[in-house]
């Protein structure tokens, strides 16, 4: 029996974008079906549309073979559907126990009861969240995991999970998927959001591909040849590998050093322990570790949003006309993009006071603006109606491509490029890390923090390792090794040395 179905659902947006047109899709109970598509498929509106986020524009939904209307997420919840988004929907001011509680609201509650579930279900998952913690002082990959939680406390039996690896490291991920399938087991009916194509392989039971808005192919996974016939069906041609990183060898001259570096998070807690490092010019440096130990406060701290208790960050600008430090935010909603304004208004966000683009009197200069918008649009395929489209109107995807696209196009130094490829699909990925390898070889430097650890041995000339606050150990690219590597992040430097230890003796 089927889980829920929908059938010949179109969404038009406002200003005439269609993002879904006559899709069919169902999910049977007790599967996992990925759902595979670009940025800008359509498969976020679509599983809006189930979850009630959005209403359809047409079409019709089934609950259990019971045709249903959705006004709100309740009234789906209701129906035990839940939806884990990309863009998190936690209220910052809140403690992670009062996220959790809320979303209970309308069940029968009782404390006791919830604190015991989410301790087995923390212990379940491998988590480590602090319920007295407000959500603002958490990691972006923290809150998702308070929000898979809250959703598993709801009690809905149909889960739809909106790329929740984006954020998340190796061991993470397979202690993740390891999750979706003993869920399965359970009779829960699981719907993964996802660019990639390794993880739907390996843990779903059936693949929908979405490309344009539209259901090109639903297959079984026996059915699946291999990875490159998805990314072809996804992206309608296909890829050429990545090519290998072959940039010259990089300098000796440091662009960015920080010094025994100090720098606490927003509960007064010590997060970054003592860190230095030099970052030089024409070399990216990959910053490797599980989410939660001090990245998001070390990149914050040398980007100037957060003021260390101890240390020196010092930044060399060598050259007068690109003397600055660009930033690639994790946090795309909150320190990317003021949702509001056109996608041309974004594409210059920072460069306000850039003379290229403000006019004798302070008046900004618009034609100069929009060249430059189309640019970003045309660099990361940005899929958008006009350049005067509020960014809020776009898939999480393409706004992530106009903040990746500006940063990358606006000349700069120094790049602190922090999950620049989290929810982009295979061919975007690719387009942004050709690119930054490009940056390197004209001499910025990139500072590259990533939960993708693929990502970082490819573009890295060097991996620091950073755990509890630390770099416990700093890797040159010849001597890089994935399992070394893991070792590192997951207990630091002792189980570091212990490995490295058992490996000579070998």
């Amino acid at each position: 029996m089927l889980a829920a179905e929908l059938k010949k659902i179109t969404k038009v947006y406002p200003g005439g974008i269609v993002a879904n047109y006559e899709v069919d899709f169902d999910l049977r109970k007790g599967e996992v079906h990925a759902l595979l598509g670009e940025n800008g498929a359509g498969k976020t509106t679509l599983m809006k549309i189930l979850s009630g986020c959005l209403k359809p524009t047409s079409g019709f939904i089934y609950v259990e073979g019971e045709r249903v209307e959705f006004r709100s997420p309740s009234d789906a919840l209701r129906k035990g559907i839940g939806m884990v988004h990309q863009h998190l929907t936690l209220i910052p001011t809140m403690s992670v126990l009062e996220n959790l509680r809320l979303g209970l609201v309308g069940q029968r509650f009782d404390m006791r009861r919830m604190l015991t579930e989410v301790e087995d279900l923390s212990r379940t998952l491998g988590f480590k969240v602090r319920l007295d913690s407000p959500v603002y002082a958490l990691s972006v990959g923290e809150r998702q995991r308070v929000e898979i939680l809250r959703l598993l406390l709801s009690k809905a039996r149909i889960l739809i999970f909106d790329e929740p690896t984006s954020m998340l490291c190796g061991p993470e991920i397979d202690r993740f998927l390891a999750l979706l399938k003993s869920l399965s087991y359970k009779g829960y009916s699981i719907v993964l959001i996802t660019h990639k194509i390794r993880e739907a392989m390996h843990v779903s039971d059936r693949i929908t591909v979405m490309r344009m808005g539209r259901v090109v192919a639903t297959l079984d996974k026996d059915e699946v040849r291999d990875e490159s016939y998805l990314v072809e069906l996804m992206v309608g041609e296909r890829l050429v590998p990545a090519v290998a990183n072959a940039r010259p060898s990089h300098s000796k001259e440091a662009l960015l050093t920080v010094k025994n570096l100090v720098v606490n998070d927003d509960r007064g807690l010590c997060k970054v322990k003592g860190v230095s490092f030099e970052l030089y010019a024409g070399e990216v440096l990959g910053v490797a570790g599980v989410e939660g130990n001090g990245q998001k406060e070390l990149v914050e701290a040398i980007a100037g949003l957060r003021r260390p208790v101890y240390g020196e960050i010092i930044f060399e600008r060598k050259n007068s006309y690109s003397g600055r430090m660009n930033y690639i935010p994790a946090e795309r909603m909150e320190l990317g993009v003021a949702p509001t304004l056109s996608v041309a208004v974004n594409s210059v966000l920072r460069r306000f006071d850039d003379e290229e683009f403000v006019e004798r009197g302070n008046f900004l200069n618009f034609s100069k603006m929009n060249e430059f918008a189309k640019r970003v649009v045309s660099f990361m395929n940005v899929r958008t109606p006009s350049l005067k489209t509020p960014v809020k109107y776009l898939s999480g995807g393409n706004i992530q491509k106009i903040i990746v696209g500006r940063e990358i196009l606006t000349p700069s130094e120094v790049l602190i490029a922090e999950q620049p490829t989290a929810g982009l699909d295979a061919k975007s990925a690719y387009q942004v890390r050709k690119a930054l390898s490009e940056l390197a070889s004209k001499g910025v430097g990139i500072l590259l923090v990533s939960s993708d650890l693929d990502e970082i041995l490819e573009l890295s000339d060097r991996i620091a390792v950073i755990s509890d606050g630390k770099i416990v150990k700093i890797f040159e690219k010849e001597e890089a090794d994935p399992v070394m590597i893991g070792s590192y992040m997951l207990a630091g430097e002792g189980l570091g040395h212990n490995v490295r230890a058992t490996v000579s003796t070998d």
